[in-house]
């Protein structure tokens, strides 16, 4: 068990080999080791990695603080949780039972699989969608162009008006611009008017480098709107945006995810818009993903996981 970013080091080299199958971004070393350290005041880690001669799991479990009860690692910026796991599924059952020793509840937004070996032994709900652009031979940028031609007359005029679109790496100091503009909306439950939450994000983007692309509209020095986003594997995920509100009434925002979509395609890419259905993306998407909250008692993970009758003895 890791419970300190130091420890956490400990287990990058088999973390970085389980990665490097199926798992998504936010089951990645990097996301986790970073969310570990910064934001341990606020969910305690209690990362477990087992291993047997046929397979190996780890799990990025948190003890959060308030309410008190196990979650996994990255606060509220990770929008798709799991554990990872490979080959014998005994070392994954192993690692359930440390936990549901802790005797918490457990509470997890969003798992992504609900199937899993863990999650579909726990109480689980409907959250929400994640609405998709997949990328498919019959289906180019141009003909999403002209399926959805007035977004893209709209992008057109801004652009006659004298907005261009740039691209950025993660590295670039506009990452930095984009979330300080985040952090200064007056929206209640703006996630990035927390501090930790913007250092985080700007510290991600720089370390992801070019696997974070950002796509901004601007006129002159002012970002009418930005995207971030990150390449992972054949998705690329629109993770933040936000645009300037004297450019409103023109919908730069909606114009950018619209022509960014477009490009995706063009380069064999699916468009992941992330947690939500806002109708913007519902326009977007042509599919989505269902994504759940595990919601389960300590008395439910103690059934679902019992521990081993050899590990009692």
């Amino acid at each position: 068990m890791a419970r300190s970013a130091a420890e956490i080091d400990e287990l990058r080299a088999p973390w970085e080999s389980l990665e490097a199958s199926s798992h998504n971004v936010f089951q990645s070393y990097l996301w986790n080791r970073r969310a570990a350290e910064v934001f341990t005041a606020r969910e305690q880690p209690h990362f477990i990695f087992a291993e047997s001669d046929s397979g190996m799991a780890l799990i990025p479990a948190v003890i959060c603080t308030e309410p008190r009860c196990i979650s996994l690692a990255g606060e509220k910026l990770f929008d798709y949780r799991d554990y990872l796991a490979r080959g014998d599924e005994r070392p994954l059952l192993r690692a359930c039972e440390v936990l549901a020793a802790l005797n918490l509840p457990v509470s997890v937004t969003a798992v992504v699989a609900p199937d899993n070996a863990i999650w579909h032994r726990l109480p689980k709900s409907y959250f929400c969608s994640a609405p998709q652009l997949l990328h498919d031979e019959g289906y180019s940028g141009q003909d999403f162009a002209e399926e959805h031609s007035r977004a893209f007359s709209r992008l057109r005029k801004l652009e006659r008006m004298g907005l261009r679109i740039c691209e950025y790496s993660g590295a670039s100091p506009v990452v930095q611009q984009i979330y300080a503009g985040r952090a200064r909306r007056p929206a209640a439950g703006e996630l990035f008017q927390d501090r930790l939450r913007t250092d985080f994000m700007v510290a991600i983007c720089r370390a992801m480098a070019n696997r974070c692309e950002v796509f901004t509209l601007e006129h002159g020095s002012t970002l009418a709107a930005a995207l971030v986003t990150f390449r992972d594997g054949n998705f690329r995920r629109f993770y933040t945006t936000c645009y300037d509100h004297n450019w409103a009434r023109y919908s730069p925002g909606v114009c950018l995810l619209f022509e960014v979509g477009r490009r995706s395609l063009d380069q064999g890419l699916s468009v992941d818009l992330m947690t939500g259905e806002q109708p913007y993306k519902q326009r977007i998407a042509r599919e989505t993903r269902s994504l759940f909250q595990v919601n389960a008692t300590a008395e439910d993970l103690r059934q679902a996981f019992p521990i081993s009758t050899q590990e009692a003895a």
